[in-house]
């Protein structure tokens, strides 16, 4: 009879080596998904910031490369806000887009030279806490602020100045 009882202490013995086993295999797996969704999150975060630093200030220069000839480029102050105005002629017709920050995203606002400017027609471009633009002789900066806190600064030199002015 007493081997019955050391067979019988064995296959419990395996019973909980099994249990235990499994449960170290769960618990590590779970320890693997935590980590691995914090990664992800941190990821998204980067990639977030990126957005504003490539994208948001790739397109600005290409809309102010765009319109780099003389007399086609201003910064104004309109309604408060310090606007860049980039002008174009189609057909007969002048036209201005003016790109703003209103405190929260950076927007552009397309229309007719004579319509005046309205800040709250602007389309949303990217999120944003602020937008400064200078401009010293040919030199244009822009300095964004992201919604994280972040500063992102880029100059652009313009050929308008070379052209007879901005």
């Amino acid at each position: 009879m007493n081997a019955r009882v050391s067979a019988g202490n064995r296959g419990e013995m395996r019973g909980i080596f099994v249990f235990a086993l499994l449960a170290a295999f769960a618990l590590l797996s779970l320890i693997v998904v935590v980590v691995g969704a914090r990664s992800y999150r941190m990821i998204n975060a980067t990639a977030e910031q990126a957005f504003v630093s490539r994208t948001g200030m790739s397109y600005l220069i290409g809309k102010v490369r765009g319109a780099d000839e003389a007399g086609q480029l201003a910064i104004r102050n309109e309604n408060g806000l310090s606007v860049l105005a980039l002008g174009q002629t189609i057909g007969n017709e002048r036209y201005v887009t003016y790109i703003y920050c209103d405190g929260t995203t950076v927007r552009e606002y397309f229309a007719r030279e004579d319509i005046p400017f309205s800040a709250e027609y602007g389309e949303t471009i990217f999120a944003a806490n602020s937008l400064t633009l200078s401009l010293e002789g040919s030199l244009l900066t822009v300095e964004i602020v992201d919604d994280g806190g972040k500063t992102h600064v880029s100059s652009l030199y313009l050929q308008a100045a070379e052209e007879g002015g901005i």
